[in-house]
């Protein structure tokens, strides 16, 4: 337990704004401690404890000067504080002074400057001039009064009985006393010569007894010596730091240390001879080889604190690891270049193999990964310890397999021709290609069925099958490549380590992840350098030859987009490449469409007949519909079909008005009608309601036109009985008609008289052969337009028969011909023509 001595009230010179405190210290127990601590005060009106000294610890107490507050002391450092008052700097002072002299056994404290009203107190090095006010004041009691003892007291009396005027004569007594004493002196004086002999013998033992005693007295210093040792010990093994266990830890450690250095740093005597003496050309020692480099890199990389790599044998064994890292690597990377090498030079026997078999199929160099499989490791090793070695190898294997595929791929992508064709590449397509690549336009090609234009091309059987087979072996294109690609990427980024940043961190950032992708995607854009130029070079020929190429290559490249394994990599990129060709190029087309039909002229013929864009309209759909039936992409020909046969509603009536020979009406019923006959064999459900409005202008254009050209055969009778319902509509009774003049019976038989059976049917025949010469034979509605027109004759003649029936019952007047002859009459006019 410690107990406060005594406390001041301190500053520093470089924060004065800071109170701190220093407190002396000691223990209450055997042996004791004092302790010298420094106090911070918080802002909480608390002290908190910053620093600790032990006071045996202090070597030079500073004064300073009695006018100044300032004290030093040297502990760990030198420390200079300034008391609050000079008065509570002198009290500390005293005590922390007091202290180390009582306390600090041979441990000498040196005091400078303290002078403490008028009485100085210095100690130097060889020894101490201290003022003890207690000693004085136990010096001056000893020479005041002091009382005789009990035994002192009796023999005094004894003495005084033996004179009776001892009391009442005191200076007799005395006299006596001192005559008596000094022959007592004289007794002594004789009797001591007497004893000569004897005084020098006690002479002798007392010179033996104060021998003795320096002995004894040295002995108890060394003991003392000894004991002080002991209590510096102990004092040290108090402290946590200092202590012997610490010690021993330490110790403990240090030898633990440095077996881990030299675990860490220690190459097998087996693994040098491995690393010196290295054969790559065994596959059975490759393994071994493999082991020995992986120790030389844990060697060499292993972490260690910076204090330790300052040691010369340290630095020492990094360097011959060094020569053994450069010794084994240079003879590696002579050897995979010579690999690597030999593979671009001799991979390209027996590619001709694959143009006898019956299926499109590109070499497979799995033969190739799997010998260089062995050598991963080697690989990796390279990559960790000579970048620069493994950048140049990484180069060299690129250039090397992009020759053996270039090879591959010329071939292929020739015998794709073959299969399609039946010939070779054309002369000059790479220049085609690289238009293309360069964002040079294609126009439409020749061959293609454009709606709007003429459809007397040859679009044979023939075109037919090479475009099956084109779409055959554009898939088999697609599905070999897949396979060769991502092998060749997956063996890449294994052999290569591409993939090393993100092994062992769970948290990668996107950003990583993009700049690995973006690498493996480079040196798969080296390897298979021309692998975008002939595909689209394939792509773009049979493009140029026809249109619907572009459709079926747009399907295939969608798919395989689609459906490949990471869209990040080479092979996705490069299909997404050859698809925006070819989406561009099937935009093209559809848009060449939407201005054939904008920009067709009606035909010079006297019969306007089906237009092109309409008869056209129907093969093209069927053979988008072959093209894109279980497609992805069959919403994108779903747009373009209803703008297509949006564009050919809006035109039909332009080209029908601009049509001067053929009535408007007949161009844009037969056109509609033939539409809507297209639509319906289509069955394409997007159309539905495009269909219905076909349906719905082709029965408005049958409707004017039966109008407009049959009109009312009986044109005055029609006149007269609409006069007759116009007087029913304003209130007058039907039995009063007739009475009427002008639609008297007599009037009725006159106007009724002027359209004889016979006429009638004259009427008809010339309307028939009016009919006939509008339409075209190749839509045939002739009859569908002749029923329509005695469909509105019998409308006609019910409601004349209905208002004679109402208006003139009884009158025995009728029309000169009845139904059944009307039926007649457009039977017989239908059959004879």
């Amino acid at each position: 337990m410690q107990v406060q001595v005594c406390l001041a009230h301190v500053t520093r010179a470089e924060k004065k704004k800071r109170d701190w405190v220093l407190c002396l210290a000691r223990t209450n127990d055997v042996p004791v401690y004092a302790k010298i601590y420094l106090l911070k005060k918080t802002d909480k009106d608390s002290f908190k404890k910053k620093q600790e000294w032990q006071l045996r610890d202090l070597k030079i107490l500073d004064g300073v000067s009695a006018e100044s507050p300032e004290i030093r002391m040297d502990l760990d450092e030198r420390y200079s504080w300034i008391v609050a008052s000079v008065q509570e700097k002198e009290a500390f002072l005293k005590i922390v002074q007091n202290l180390c002299e009582r306390y600090n056994i041979g441990r000498k404290t040196k005091f400078l400057n303290l002078n403490f009203g008028g009485e100085a107190s210095a100690r130097g090095q060889g020894g101490v001039l201290v003022v003890d006010e207690q000693q004085e004041k136990e010096d001056e009691a000893d020479t005041g009064y002091q009382a005789i003892s009990d035994k002192e007291t009796t023999d005094l009396r004894a003495l005084m009985s033996g004179c009776e005027t001892a009391v009442t004569a005191a200076d007799q007594f005395a006299d006596r006393l001192t005559a008596e004493l000094s022959v007592l002196d004289g007794d002594n004086i004789h009797s001591m010569m007497a004893s000569e002999e004897a005084v020098d013998n006690l002479m002798d033992l007392l010179t033996t007894s104060i021998n003795e005693v320096e002995f004894l007295e040295s002995r108890l210093n060394q003991y003392d010596d000894l004991l002080e040792h002991i209590r510096d010990s102990m004092e040290k093994m108090e402290g946590k730091t200092e202590s012997l266990e610490t010690v021993n830890d330490n110790n403990s450690k240090l030898l633990v240390e440095l077996d881990t250095l030299v675990l860490k740093l220690q190459i097998s005597y087996e693994h040098q001879m491995l690393l010196q003496e290295a054969d790559f050309t065994s596959k059975e020692n490759l393994p071994r080889t493999v082991e020995a480099a992986q120790a030389l890199s844990a060697a060499m990389l292993a972490p260690l604190p910076f204090s330790l790599t300052r040691m010369a044998a340290v630095q020492e064994q990094r360097k011959r690891m060094d020569r053994l890292k450069d010794r084994f690597s240079k003879p590696l990377c002579r050897h995979l270049n010579n690999v690597f090498i030999h593979l671009g030079n001799e991979g390209g026997d027996g590619l001709g193999a694959h143009h006898s078999g019956r299926e499109l199929t590109l070499p497979s160099r799995a033969n190739i990964h799997k010998d260089l499989a062995g050598y991963a490791q080697l690989m990796h090793w390279l990559k960790q310890m000579e970048p620069k070695s493994y950048q140049m190898l990484q180069k060299t294997y690129t250039s090397s397999l992009e020759k053996l595929y270039q090879r591959d791929l010329d071939r292929f992508f020739e015998d794709g021709f073959v299969r399609v064709s039946g010939s070779g590449p054309p002369v000059g397509a790479s220049q085609d290609v690289t238009n293309i690549k360069k964002g040079g336009r294609v126009s439409v090609a020749g061959n293609t069925l454009v709606l709007g234009g003429e459809n007397n091309l040859a679009r044979g059987e023939e075109s037919r099958q090479e475009r099956e087979r084109f779409d055959t072996v554009t898939s088999q294109l697609l599905a070999c490549l897949e396979p060769i690609v991502m092998a060749e990427q997956e063996f890449c980024v294994q052999f290569f380590k591409m993939d090393s940043k993100l092994e062992g961190n769970k948290t990668t950032s996107n950003r990583t992840k993009k700049q690995v992708t973006e690498e493996v995607r480079g040196m798969m854009s080296q390897l298979f350098l021309s692998m975008e130029t002939h595909l689209v070079r394939f792509l773009a020929h049979y493009e140029s030859k026809d249109g619907f190429y572009s459709m079926l290559s747009y399907v295939r490249l969608s798919t395989a987009v689609l459906q490949a394994q990471d869209t990040g990599s080479f092979l996705a990129i490069t299909l997404g490449s050859a698809l925006i060709h070819t989406k561009r190029n099937f935009d093209r087309l559809m848009q060449a469409q939407m201005r054939s039909i904008e920009d067709c002229k009606p035909p010079r013929k006297a019969k306007c007949g089906i237009i092109s864009f309409v008869s056209n309209f129907l093969e093209f759909a069927q053979n988008t519909e072959m093209i894109f039936r279980g497609s992805d992409r069959r919403t994108d020909i779903e747009k373009w079909y209803l703008t297509l046969v949006t564009s050919m509603m809006e035109n039909i009536p332009r080209i029908a008005k601009e049509h001067q020979k053929t009535p408007q009406a007949v161009v844009k019923m037969e056109n509609f009608h033939h539409l809507h006959a297209s639509l319906s064999r289509l069955k394409i459900p997007v159309l539905d309601s495009l269909k219905r409005d076909t349906k719905q202008k082709y029965t408005d254009s049958l409707h004017n036109y039966v109008t407009q050209y049959f009109g009312r055969p009986l044109e005055k009778v029609n006149v007269f009985f609409d006069g007759v319902s116009a007087r029913i509509n304003a209130g007058v009774k039907e039995a009063e008609i007739s009475y009427q003049l002008q639609f008297s019976k007599q009037e009725l038989r006159r106007v009724l008289a002027l359209y004889p059976g016979k006429e009638v049917r004259g009427g008809l025949e010339r309307l028939y052969k009016k009919v006939e010469k509008h339409l075209s034979e190749e839509e045939n509605l002739l009859q569908v337009v002749w029923h329509a027109m005695q469909e509105e004759f019998i409308r006609q003649y019910k409601y004349i028969e209905d208002l004679l029936q109402r208006c003139y019952p009884g009158a025995q007047i009728s029309l000169d011909f009845t139904m059944t002859d009307i039926l007649e009459y457009f039977s017989d006019i239908a059959m004879h023509h």
